[in-house]
């Protein structure tokens, strides 16, 4: 009997931590892109509406075919689908000092691929078409 009390002392507090960790709600879930992935598919798409928002005096719906047509290339490139990348977003809409770090990479690496000095400060602007 004394064993069995010794042992519930030791797992009961285990089996506690196991399941508060597994329950963690900030964790990203596995299906959800990690920040590196994320900003590195958001700089490809950032480049491509400015582009095409250019091309047609910024009228996005006149763009939303052409757009599409093109999202396909980059979602091949990152390995990934339309539901990876807007379950992603939907995580990261709800995780927004997350999204900022992502938006800020993404900047970094369109500023590095242009050579850019700065670009628009108002990412948080650019609506992503998929």
């Amino acid at each position: 009997m004394k064993n069995i009390f010794t042992a519930s002392k030791v797992l009961l507090p285990l089996l506690v931590a196991v399941a508060l960790a597994s329950c963690n709600p900030d964790r990203r879930p596995d299906d959800v892109l990690d920040d590196k992935a994320m900003a590195s598919f958001l700089s490809e798409a950032y480049l491509l509406e400015s582009f095409y928002a250019i091309e047609s005096n910024y009228s996005y719906d006149a763009m939303t075919p052409e757009v599409l047509s093109a999202y396909d290339d980059i979602l091949a490139r990152h390995h990934v689908s339309r539901e990876d990348i807007e379950r992603s977003l939907e995580y990261y809409s709800k995780h927004p000092d997350q999204y900022a770090a992502i938006q800020e990479q993404a900047r970094q690496i369109v500023e590095q691929q242009t050579g850019a000095d700065t670009i628009s400060a108002s990412l948080e602007d650019t609506r992503l078409v998929l």
